[in-house]
């Protein structure tokens, strides 16, 4: 079955864009949906998104968020022992997941339309979830031995560290999986008291898209579904994110490394700020695909760099400007270097013809995304979040759209202008000649 949805869904390529019949509304208590009649393939998503990410972990407790989202699926339900939730999943073809970011926590699902009642039990069963004791200690030590297995990937612990050295709060700078400390902490009433705290009506919102037809039945189907939702009015608020002044160089020793992997994280901007938008264009020019002006640079002409990229991460509050690479041991001072010369030449790269390519990118591949139902139900459920008004896609296309040449030039400056955090797993410790190098450059 699964294989089954897999070929229609390589066939979903006609979406129109700007075509798709969109209905809003509550239900009786107060949660928000959205419903999009995309196209007549018989393919149905739905996205309900939970602003519950882990920077509402409690201090002492970081992971609460991903022990709670993981025990979803894994746990037995009011009605179902874990076993046959997850048999049913299977046998009716339904592809589900429950992910974790900083702000949210995201069920998602997607099945062949003659089997979306079953679709909507199953979602409505893991929000009845019975976090039993077997199977979350089960999942608390999944999660525990997923959090060591990360400790020893070289390129997560240089991104992490370059993070840790740029954000000050500890619920922000710690990783969606949370920490070993944490997670060893966490106990099922902590998870059953997560979920009561954040999984309310006020607090969600729900995404409907695909082959869809009578609304007004579909509404019937999402009050049976999410009737155990409690009622509330609001969403939680994020808290604003504080970063660290100056300077700030992590330097992680792995003898045996055979390459340096390295990440400059600077402050950015909030979205849906016009700033934001400028700075996904600054980082499409310099690092967002092969012939990025970075990329050109170090990896091609200068051959510094494997792989070079930049990309513009955002956060609940803010976001994150981030340049990665990974590269010889040996080249890793001279990567660096050349980083810092090529972020400074704003003549160099912050050109009208730059910024139109990057614009044109940005909405292509925008749209190019809006292909399925999965990713319609999922950016509708983003944007009814947070409060959008149109369309994300609408938004996005008008926003990208406004930006000037002064505008990218202005977001380069702020950005490469202020704080600065490096994070570098190699073979021996760089962090005095990386110093060395910064203060030149400006960075103190």
């Amino acid at each position: 079955m699964r294989y089954l949805i897999a070929i229609v869904l390589s066939f979903v390529l006609v979406v129109n864009a700007y075509g798709f019949q969109i209905q809003k509304g509550r239900l009786t208590n107060g949660l928000r949906y959205v419903i999009a009649r995309t196209t007549d393939v018989p393919i149905v998503s739905m996205t309900v998104m939970v602003r519950a990410g882990s920077v509402f972990d409690e201090k002492g407790k970081y992971g609460e968020a991903k022990v709670l989202a993981t025990t979803l699926e894994n746990c037995d339900t009011a009605h179902l022992k874990s076993k046959k939730l997850r048999f049913l999943f299977d046998k009716y073809g339904i592809i589900s997941s429950v992910s974790v970011s900083k702000g949210y926590i995201t069920i998602s699902a997607v099945c062949l339309k003659e089997n979306m009642d079953k679709m909507f039990y199953l979602v409505g069963e893991i929000l009845k979830s019975r976090f039993d004791k077997k199977n979350f200690s089960i999942v608390k030590r999944q999660v525990i031995d997923r959090l060591k297995m990360l400790k020893n990937d070289k390129d997560y612990l240089a991104i992490h560290a370059a993070f840790e050295g740029l954000i000050a709060q500890s619920e922000y700078s710690h990783t969606s999986i949370g920490t070993l400390d944490g997670l060893k902490s966490i106990t099922r009433g902590d998870v059953k008291g997560f979920f009561k705290k954040y999984f309310s009506s006020g607090n969600m919102v729900v995404a409907l898209a695909g082959g869809l037809s009578d609304t007004d039945q579909l509404k019937i189907k999402l009050e049976k579904t999410f009737s155990s939702v409690k009622n509330t009015s609001g969403l939680k608020r994020f808290k604003d994110v504080s970063f660290r002044s100056g300077l700030n160089i992590t330097n992680i020793v792995k003898p045996a490394t055979k390459q340096s992997y390295i990440y400059f994280a600077f402050p950015s901007f909030d979205y849906p700020s016009k700033k934001y938008y400028a700075s996904l264009i600054l980082a499409n020019i310099l690092g967002g695909k092969l012939n990025s002006f970075l990329t050109k640079d170090i990896r091609t002409k200068h051959g510094y760099a494997y792989s070079i990229f930049a990309f513009n991460y955002r956060l609940p509050k803010r976001s994150v400007f981030v340049i990665g690479l990974q590269t010889q041991n040996r080249f890793t001072l001279d990567a660096i270097k050349r980083v810092f010369e090529d972020i400074g030449n704003f003549d160099g790269y912050i050109t009208k013809k730059n910024i139109t390519a990057a614009k044109e990118y940005l909405v292509g591949s925008m749209l190019i995304g809006l292909q399925t139902p999965q990713s319609i139900s999922s950016r509708l459920a983003f944007g009814e979040m947070n409060g959008l008004g149109d369309e994300p896609w609408v938004f996005d296309k008008r926003m990208i759209r406004s930006i000037t040449i002064a505008d990218v030039r202005d977001a380069a400056k702020s950005i490469f202008g202020g704080s600065l955090s490096i994070g570098v797993v190699s073979f021996r410790d760089f962090k005095n000649e990386i110093r060395e190098l910064a203060n030149r450059y400006g960075y103190r």
